[in-house]
């Protein structure tokens, strides 16, 4: 477990020095898409976007969290995920949920190169939650973005 903290430790510091390539016509049409499923859901307490090497592109979750790091982590679940399946010849991961005590998490991809991932309360309604993060992790997708 040390070993993939210290991965994670890396990367999220990386972040820092990774300006995305995205336009900010972009960048702010995902803020929006997030701050839309933060308020059309009051399960979701926060969500974000980030690319598929891990870096943070777009989010709207608590200040007290940290992005990079969650990108970081994030990407490392996802593609841990897809091997996963892949060596069990279960097709493509659709999600990978995380419940807890105190909420969930869900991270799933968004296209090819991006991935939401989505926090939840604790009790939330993980069908309408997952529904409205679905929506808009095609809603990304569609909008045909390249690696950030």
């Amino acid at each position: 477990m040390e070993v993939v903290s210290e991965i994670i430790q890396r990367v999220s510091e990386d972040n820092h020095s990774h300006p995305s390539k995205l336009s900010k016509v972009i960048l702010v049409k995902l803020s929006n898409m997030l701050a839309e499923l933060v308020s059309d859901c009051t399960d979701i307490i926060g969500a974000m976007v980030s690319s598929s090497d891990g870096h943070a592109l777009a989010e709207n979750i608590p200040q007290e969290m940290d992005k990079n790091r969650f990108a970081a982590m994030s990407c490392a679940l996802l593609a841990l995920s897809d091997n996963l399946i892949k060596e069990a010849h279960q097709g493509t991961p659709r999600n990978v949920l995380i419940e807890s005590g105190q909420g969930n998490i869900f991270v799933m991809h968004a296209g090819s190169d991006l991935l939401l991932t989505v926090f939840t309360k604790m009790n939330s309604n993980l069908g309408m939650s997952l529904a409205h993060a679905k929506k808009v992790a095609d809603e990304i997708e569609s909008l045909n973005i390249g690696k950030g």
